[in-house]
């Protein structure tokens, strides 16, 4: 049904988001070219099963996600351990951290918040390449708090 959108440029979000109106999760993700490599959507709420549609850590070293559509969350990936465990120290926060053997690869950070498609766009939006750990944890902060 969907599997039209695979390997086509990723369009603009509100149109993803028209699309998938009628489903309660969505993870559309795309490769380093931003040609869509993966759509998964999903009726279970829950983000540390299989049936979630956020991709395990080790996809995430190749494929970056675009459009996020979470009931009852917003997530985003991060390379940074130590913005990660700084998350954690606030309440409500969570977070999917990924190794091998003992390096940290990248881990998803995870807070509550339902119908927030707005603040999930925003964090994905972050670009963390050029900033600091620091930088990193104030504007997904600011993003949260807006």
């Amino acid at each position: 049904m969907i599997s039209w959108l695979l390997g086509s440029p990723a369009p603009p979000w509100q149109y993803l988001k028209d699309i998938f109106e009628d489903y309660r999760n969505v993870g559309v993700y795309i490769n380093a070219y931003g040609n869509i490599e993966v759509v998964k959507v999903s009726d279970f709420d829950e983000f540390h099963t299989n049936t979630s549609v956020l991709l395990s850590g080790y996809y995430l070293l190749t494929l970056k996600p675009y459009y996020l559509k979470l009931k009852k969350f917003v997530a985003f990936p991060t390379r940074r351990l130590s913005v990660i465990k700084r998350f954690l120290q606030y309440k409500r926060w969570r977070a999917m951290e990924y190794y091998d053997k003992d390096k940290f690869l990248v881990g998803w950070v995870i807070y509550d918040c339902e119908d927030c498609y707005e603040k999930q766009m925003l964090h994905l939006q972050v670009e963390e390449d050029n900033m600091t750990d620091e930088e990193i944890f104030e504007k997904h902060m600011q993003i949260y708090n807006s």
